[in-house]
């Protein structure tokens, strides 16, 4: 035999991790849409094997980083066998390397890998993590701004800062209208106090007054001032229009900060959505992470959104969607708005044993995966399943910062009920006034009677 023959069709170097001819590689995974979805089909019904178990793929796998794990294993000829920790059970690792749930399995030998928007900092500290796999960013749906209550409504129309200017300036009127019509040189009678007072009110509310027109002062100052009135009442009138027709609404949480001022408090049903937080030196993420509760049970968190005084956490996706849980319904996602700024963001990655053999294979074909939109694809494609159209439509006002137009209203009581409140606290306190004048005199009357007789 030709020697040279025999050694050109050889490999010297032959890549023993090309074909794992069969070897189980055992992954942790939990549920979590769109990256991965499992669910027990029965024996030859799944597309993978669970760990401890004799029978033949029972398992089927979904989602992005589900899939990319089963292709992986075709084409390196493994078998995956999956260990599914349910729903929400990241787990943790603590600074002495105690823990639970899914991160702890690969430090324990319980798992080989482990997949599902793994990107924690702190779990690089004690496993090997892959290529980066998507871009996973964290926001806060925060409560939808509240409409302002209508007893306020005559305050509506300019903001406080024009309020305390206004206020301001009708002090400062009311005492040079004091000072010029008290200290005149042509002996006029000199007027009380509140006759400056009511005088300078009357002109704002456009309303007539009794003018001394003995000097030119007194005539400069009423001009400016019914001139700077007419302005002011005008605006006023326009404001408190649209405030009447046009329902007003709080202020939004568009920041982080909002958030933590706010008296809001948001959660989830796992404890996984604030460690990548919790050692954070930002006071306003401390305060953040304080706010957070952990409530596990699905039901009873969709409850606790229905007053509308709740935030929930929830990802925006690489594929430009919004991923929220069970707990958001097409009758309870109208209670919260996007603000603009996330709460925290990172990749996901695929996170094992300290030097497990096959992360640099792992790590190129999720390149490979990536470049061809391949993880794009089954990211969409998983959200499609679980999350209804009609949803998906309720949510696009608020991931494109769009709400829905405010209908103008036809004025009803409710609109007027702020004056009408002034009207009756008014007229409370002035019977209350009269009341009391009535029993002052009354006081004064008999102490005088009493001082004449003694």
């Amino acid at each position: 035999m030709d020697k040279s023959s025999f050694t050109s069709n050889a490999s010297l170097f032959y890549d023993k991790l090309s074909n794992l001819c069969g070897r189980p590689i055992r992954t942790g995974i939990v549920d979590y849409v769109p990256y991965v979805t499992s669910e027990f089909v029965g024996a030859d019904g799944g597309n993978v094997d669970v760990v401890n178990s004799s029978r033949s793929k029972e398992l089927l796998i979904d989602g992005s980083e589900g899939i990319l794990m089963v292709e992986f294993c075709k084409m390196y000829n493994c078998n995956l066998k999956v260990w599914a920790y349910g729903a929400d059970n990241w787990g943790f690792i603590d600074d002495a390397e105690n823990g639970e749930g899914m991160l702890y399995s690969p430090l324990i030998n319980e798992t080989e890998i482990v997949v599902s928007t793994v990107f924690y900092q702190w779990v690089y500290k004690f496993l090997d993590y892959s290529s980066p796999i998507v871009f996973a960013s964290i926001l806060i749906m925060v409560p939808r701004a509240k409409p302002l209550p209508t007893v306020l409504t005559p305050l509506y129309p300019f903001n406080p800062s024009l309020w305390l200017t206004i206020f301001i300036s009708l002090i400062v009127m009311t005492a040079v209208h004091y000072g010029i019509t008290t200290l005149n040189l042509f002996g006029s009678p000199k007027p009380r106090f509140e006759k400056s007072i009511f005088d300078m009110i009357s002109i704002y509310l456009d309303q007539a007054t009794t003018h001394n027109k003995s000097t030119l002062s007194y005539r400069v100052l009423i001009a400016c001032v019914l001139l700077s009135g007419v302005v002011i009442s005008n605006s006023y009138s326009g404001g408190l229009a649209s405030v009447l027709t046009v329902p007003r609404y709080g202020k939004s949480l568009e920041t982080i900060h909002d958030f933590a001022q706010s008296p809001y408090r948001w959660g989830d049903p796992a404890i996984a959505w604030v460690l990548a937080i919790v050692d954070a030196e930002s006071v306003d993420l401390k305060t953040v992470v304080k706010k957070f509760d952990n409530i596990p049970d699905v039901e009873q968190l969709y409850r606790r959104t229905l007053p509308g005084d709740f935030g929930i956490g929830i990802e925006f996706l690489t594929c430009q969607k919004i991923n929220v849980g069970p707990y958001i319904r097409e009758d309870n996602v109208h209670l919260f708005e996007l603000p603009k700024e996330m709460l925290y963001y990172s990749y996901t990655t695929v996170a094992s044993q300290r030097g497990w053999p096959m992360m640099e294979q792992l790590s190129h074909f999720i390149l490979v995966a990536n470049q061809h939109g391949l993880v794009l694809h089954w990211e969409k494609r998983n959200l499609r399943r679980f999350q209804t159209t009609r949803l998906e439509v309720a949510l696009d006002p608020a991931n494109s910062g769009c709400q829905k137009d405010v209908e103008i209203q036809a004025l009803t009581v409710h609109h007027i009920f702020g004056p009408m409140f002034i009207l009756f606290v008014g007229a409370a306190f002035a019977t209350g006034t009269f009341a009391l004048e009535i029993l002052w005199h009354s006081l004064w009357l008999s102490f005088g009677r009493w001082k004449q007789n003694g």
